[in-house]
């Protein structure tokens, strides 16, 4: 009811004739924690931060039938930061205040999806899919996916770590299940909007994914290329393959990622990594999450060196109701570089020999 009663409000502020035609449904999450992490030869931090179990967002979505089977969709869905009134966005990712995590429109039918905006791409649904703690402040596959959090260092994943997470503007298509193997496929032109033509200011990327969803089993994987310079990061001839699995045996859902990376401005340096990760139900309302991860990076924030990261997470969740968790997880990564950090910054984004980090707090879905 309450739903129902945002959506009219939103409805009177727009046209409201255009509104009466689409079935609009108005969601977010509210997720709020508090960390304690060290680094080592640093001081320990103590932080109150949103977005520890998801991102904090609020989002509206709509379908209009259209007839013959065809469908209008879209969505529009922005980031939020309950902790303070300032914007951390980086690199487009959608993690500020009032930054679209995806924005778009399209048309949905017996052919398929079609859209087009600022996408998810098919990298950030499969890692969606194949990693247990995906979407988590302590994921360790997002840990292990980048040598800082300004210098990703895959295409595929859904985290900082991974330059293709999200793509502005993007067309998408996925394809109907045909008795649980779907395709999509994703391109982004990542230029100016001033529309220069200069190649290093221009850059397009391509995602295909083939997945296979029923039941209880996942298996997917992704294949990506960049062409060109994005965000401010040399990437030029860059591609990435990952694949995945998960199977949820009722008593307990595993899942499994492997990805690699190549970049021919760094010599065809490759970066890899891989995860394993479960979810074992203890009660009929609380779940303990286990996940590992390990990575090489080969050219690590543009230097042509190798970096190994390792990450593993413990967590556990309770349901307080349908739509209430609350959470608590410790999360470790070991590098075997040393660089300075600032003690300031998310465990995630640190460098540094060691990170250890314990978070506590809520999420509510509404």
């Amino acid at each position: 009811m309450q739903k129902k009663l945002i959506a009219l409000a939103v409805a009177g502020l727009a046209s409201a004739g255009a509104f009466a035609q689409s079935n609009v449904t108005v969601y977010g999450v509210a997720d709020m924690y508090v960390g304690s992490f060290k680094t080592d030869n640093m001081e320990r931090s103590t932080q109150v931060n949103s977005g520890g179990l998801a991102g904090s967002r609020i989002g509206f979505k709509g379908v209009e039938d259209l007839g013959n089977g065809l469908k209008a969709l879209f969505t529009m869905e922005y980031a939020l930061n309950l902790d303070n009134a300032q914007s951390d966005a980086v690199n487009g990712n959608g993690t500020g205040i009032g930054q679209a995590r995806q924005g778009f429109v399209g048309l949905t039918g017996g052919f398929g999806t079609a859209v087009a905006g600022r996408l998810q791409t098919a990298g950030y649904d499969w890692q969606g899919k194949t990693d247990v703690l995906h979407g988590t402040a302590i994921d360790p596959l997002n840990a292990v996916q980048g040598g800082s959090i300004n210098a990703p260092s895959f295409l595929i994943g859904s985290g900082s770590g991974a330059i293709a997470a999200r793509a502005n503007n993007a067309v998408a298509y996925i394809s109907p299940s045909f008795g649980g193997v779907t395709v999509a496929l994703n391109r982004a032109y990542v230029a100016e909007e001033s529309g220069a033509k200069d190649a290093e200011t221009n850059a397009i990327a391509n995602l295909i994914s083939v997945s296979y969803d029923n039941g209880p089993l996942y298996v997917g994987g992704v294949y990506a290329n960049l062409d060109g310079q994005a965000g401010g990061l040399t990437a030029a001839d860059r591609t990435d393959w990952a694949l995945g699995a998960g199977y949820d045996f009722k008593v307990a859902k595993v899942t499994a990622t492997f990805q690699k990376s190549k970049d021919k401005v760094w010599n065809d340096e490759s970066n890899t990594a891989w995860s394993l990760g479960a979810a074992v139900p203890v009660s009929a309302a609380g779940t303990i999450h286990g996940s590992f991860a390990k990575s090489t990076l080969k050219n690590s924030a543009g230097i042509n060196n190798d970096v190994g990261i390792k990450s593993w997470t413990l967590a556990y969740t309770h349901a307080l109701s349908k739509r209430t968790t609350a959470y608590a997880g410790y999360n470790q990564v070991n590098r075997d570089d040393n660089v300075p950090v600032d003690a300031s910054a998310l465990v995630l984004s640190n460098w540094g020999a060691k990170t250890v980090g314990f978070v506590a707090g809520v999420n509510h879905k509404f």
